[in-house]
């Protein structure tokens, strides 16, 4: 335990940073929608415009009614995954490789505390993480959405299935980083390739959407797997894409403590 808390407290200003920005994202996000929610009609009729591989980027359909504060709220879901995929893969990646990067491994892991209890713990407090941020996004976007809610009307389930969907996103994220970190020495060189996966498997995502004969190649895209549309209007989890999603988080933790346990730490 007292590693788990030195990793909490390690991670603190990270964390609070980052669920700054997310509180920042929807505070401004609902603001724009207050201002969208005056032009009426205006404001749809100009997004029909738009062309429709534009829309489909953005995940609008045809008669996608932007003054609806579900609609609107439904576009955030790519923003969040975006922030929450850096967020959790530099995660990852920096929760193993400071201990090198700072020339704490002789430190850290010596006996009797095994490296298997070592990342074991790093991983807990590195899941609190992820837990809070996404609570902080649960709670911030409630908050925020609640004034533009009509009589009777809630989003909390929509909203919670968002979230959900977030956060097992997030833990697979991390496993991505936990597996750089693993096999790769150089911490500047496993960040590198977490940016480079992050904006490969964002491209797929957006040749999947634009191409229907590349629909097949899904699974290689975290960011396909869960469309907003459904979270919110369907208000269901894709169920496949949720295993494929837990099992390949869990294959990056098991892959970081197979590597890792072979690796000559830097002192």
């Amino acid at each position: 335990m007292n590693i788990v808390k030195r990793e909490l407290k390690a991670h603190l200003k990270s964390l609070l940073i980052w669920c700054g920005s997310m509180i920042f994202l929807i505070y401004a996000g609902m603001i724009k929608y207050s201002a969208f929610s005056e032009t009426g009609e205006a404001v749809n009729e100009f997004m029909d415009s738009l062309p429709a591989q534009m829309k489909t980027i953005l995940g609008l359909g045809d008669g996608n009614d932007l003054t609806s504060v579900a609609v609107f709220y439904s576009i955030f879901f790519l923003y969040f995954l975006l922030l929450a995929a850096v967020f959790s893969t530099m995660l990852g990646v920096t929760i193993l490789a400071k201990e090198e990067r700072d020339r704490t491994s002789d430190f850290l892991f010596t006996k009797p505390v095994t490296r298997v209890h070592v990342i074991t713990c790093k991983i807990i407090a590195a899941v609190i993480n992820l837990f809070v941020f996404t609570l902080v996004t649960l709670v911030a976007s409630l908050l925020f959405v609640q004034p533009y809610l009509t009589e009777g009307m809630s989003l909390f389930l929509p909203i919670f299935l968002v979230c959900t969907a977030l956060f097992f996103l997030e833990l697979l994220f991390f496993g991505i980083g936990l597996f750089l970190a693993s096999v790769t020495k150089n911490a500047k060189k496993a960040s590198s390739l977490a940016t480079l996966i992050i904006l490969g498997t964002f491209i797929l995502k957006v040749i999947i959407e634009l191409y229907e004969k590349a629909k097949p190649l899904g699974f290689l895209s975290p960011f396909y797997y869960y469309n907003a549309q459904d979270l919110m209007f369907d208000r269901t989890l894709d169920v496949p894409f949720t295993i494929l999603t837990l099992l390949l988080a869990t294959a990056g933790a098991c892959a970081c403590y197979y590597f890792y346990q072979k690796r000559e730490l830097l002192s």
